[in-house]
């Protein structure tokens, strides 16, 4: 009628996200879940004898981790974290995602949508 016409915008195709199967945490009792998990984040500092020491920055829960697409460049950085670590029993270990999961019961999902 007036002429006008409107056209959606098309978003740029994306690329596919990797799957993403692995993370790096290390064990914590006291932690919520029991675990700490590494976030990606780091801070770097050098000790009075001049050792480099890397703190590496925690998450108390899986969604909250860095993952990994696979399980060899999680253990790439797990070892990269227990080299630089003052810990000897080299704490950070390689976790799959599947083992933080948890599965909603048919009753707590019939409930949730109800």
């Amino acid at each position: 009628m007036f002429g006008f016409r409107f056209h959606a915008l098309r978003a740029p195709p994306q690329a596919r996200a990797l799957p993403t199967t692995h993370l790096v945490a290390r064990l914590v009792p006291a932690a919520p879940c029991g675990w700490v998990f590494f976030d990606g984040s780091e801070t770097r500092m050098a000790t009075k004898d001049g050792a480099d020491l890397i703190i590496p920055g925690g998450a108390f829960f899986p969604k909250e981790a860095r993952r990994y697409a696979c399980e060899s460049d999680a253990g790439a950085e797990a070892a990269r974290l227990n080299d630089a670590s003052l810990c000897l029993d080299r704490p950070w270990r390689v976790k799959p995602v599947a083992a933080f999961e948890v599965k909603r019961s048919t009753f707590a999902h019939a409930a949730a949508h109800f």
